[in-house]
């Protein structure tokens, strides 16, 4: 099976607001069927913090982003004023996401579209936002107040709130409900909405027997409705991150809270299971980020300021990450993100258990050579590049003239570039490299929508903070998939090497 990644944001639409929505999935599946493309992978969709795009700046394990809600959807219906025009008609010109454009007015739609909802009284939809609200209580009463609150304290993290709150303290949570009713109602109608909007999707990928792949990350955010509600389980007197390695001297401090699993082990992982649960509801499969941590994380506090494995020992992470990977593919499909510095018997575990791993083509080296996609293991994803690498183009333009021969020789559709292999981009370089990720022993295989147009636009520069991330859209709009004769042809050149490489 193939298909394609394309985060939410980066989609294109002649109805959009200047960012991606929902609305947008149903011409691309039908382009993707055209392709043979099987599969869709987005980032992360989890509510995130006001302001900030990144869809791994998340503030609730549970829920949707309400940026991602298509306006023109909504029942109620949205006007907008003109200076809201003005901002649309500059931000759809924007070849990137113009989020100082986009928030505010997405937001104060959605503002109005719930006064209008409210305004309508008593009605069979108004009903069956009651009733979605009772089955998903569990998590969206304690996210709806921390948002509310969030708010009403101007987005201070929880801990600097006032003591009977950020302690949880019943008699202040019960008077914070009552004062700020019609705000936790209005963060469960954002949700509710994105939920129905996001079936929709759902049922429209089945029908183009398309599969939704999510992505689901390791940890949440220390200013979380996660971490206010369950600050037992999300630890924040240590900061999780990655140990040194060969990319960094020091390794990384994420400034992340870290799992308790033991505490989790005593409640019999409820947190966990219901996590598990509600994305295995959302998505047909999904991307396990950081897998790693689900077997050892590495902190760091005031004791250890250069950082310790949490457990200490082989043998305890290897039982830790074996029951924990067993509870997440629990009667669900997922791929687990294995990239960096994996143990072997990490990797060993996830092979028991049959769970893909991740073959980044540029990255899958023995002793510094290539290996040969052909021999990747059967049970995994190949991909040319993820949302945090350079693209193909660009790391094929700017590697070293070493790695392109290295690479040349040891992937098979690339043989025909020796002794000397060019570094400008050609259609022949491009198909080649597609060639070799389709042609590969990997049972699934990703392609960024960059790569397979061959685009130098990146999503996302680790380590850097700025507008270029988060920000990439597709060039043509959706409808015009269908219409214009290149992509057209786009389409059909996929579905051929889809064919030659066994997966259409």
């Amino acid at each position: 099976m193939s298909g394609v990644l394309q985060p939410v944001f980066s989609l294109r639409s002649a109805h959009d607001v200047g960012v991606g929505d929902f609305e947008a999935f149903d011409a691309l599946f039908a382009w993707m069927q055209q392709a043979s493309q099987k599969l869709v992978m987005v980032l992360p969709l989890l509510p995130t913090t006001p302001g900030d795009p990144s869809p791994y700046s998340t503030r609730s394990a549970f829920g949707l982003n309400p940026l991602f809600i298509h306006l023109g959807w909504l029942p109620e219906g949205v006007r907008f004023t003109e200076a809201e025009q003005r901002a649309i008609a500059e931000a759809r010109k924007s070849p990137t996401v113009r989020y100082d454009l986009v928030f505010p007015v997405k937001t104060a739609a959605l503002e109005r579209a719930f006064h209008a909802f409210q305004g309508a009284g008593s009605s069979a939809r108004a009903q069956d936002f009651e009733q979605w609200c009772l089955s998903q209580r569990e998590w969206l009463d304690g996210y709806a107040l921390y948002s509310s609150l969030s708010e009403h304290f101007g987005q201070k993290p929880w801990w600097e709130w006032p003591t009977g709150l950020s302690s949880r303290e019943p008699k202040a949570l019960d008077a914070a409900r009552k004062e700020h009713h019609a705000r936790i109602r209005y963060h469960q109608w954002l949700q509710w909405v994105a939920h129905e909007q996001w079936q929709r999707v759902r049922h429209s990928a089945k029908a183009h027997g398309i599969l939704i792949c999510g992505d689901e990350p390791f940890i949440i955010g220390q200013d979380s409705a996660d971490c206010w509600c369950f600050p037992r389980f999300l630890r924040r007197d240590a900061r999780l991150g990655v140990p040194p390695d060969d990319f960094s001297l020091d390794g990384q401090d994420w400034g992340l809270p870290w799992f308790d699993f033991d505490a989790l082990a005593k409640d019999n992982d409820a947190w966990l299971r219901r996590r598990a649960q509600h994305a295995a509801a959302t998505y047909d499969v999904r991307r396990i980020d950081h897998a790693i941590g689900y077997f050892r994380q590495y902190v760091r506090d005031e004791l250890t300021p250069k950082g310790r494995f949490v457990p200490s020992d082989e043998p305890a992470q290897r039982a830790r990450g074996e029951k924990n990977f067993k509870l997440l593919s629990d009667g669900a499909g997922i791929v687990a993100e294995d990239l960096g510095v994996i143990p072997r018997f990490a990797k060993d575990t996830l092979a028991a258990l049959g769970l893909p791993g991740y073959q980044v083509m540029r990255w899958s080296r023995e002793d510094g050579i290539y290996r040969d996609p052909r021999h990747y293991p059967e049970v995994s994803l190949v991909t040319t590049g993820t949302h945090d690498t350079e693209t193909l183009r660009q790391w094929w333009e700017g590697t070293n003239a070493w790695e392109r021969e290295t690479a040349c020789k040891t992937w098979p559709e690339l043989n025909a570039f020796l002794p000397t292999p060019p570094k400008e981009w050609s259609f022949e370089v491009h198909e080649a490299l597609l060639r070799a990720a389709l042609n590969s022993q990997s049972s699934l295989c990703v392609l960024p929508w960059q790569d397979i147009f061959g685009e130098a636009e990146r999503t996302n520069t680790p380590g850097t903070m700025g507008p270029h991330n988060w920000a990439y859209r597709m060039k043509p709009e959706v409808q015009d998939l269908a219409k214009e004769e290149p992509l057209q042809r786009a389409a059909n050149w996929l579905t051929r090497l889809s064919h030659e490489g066994k997966r259409a």
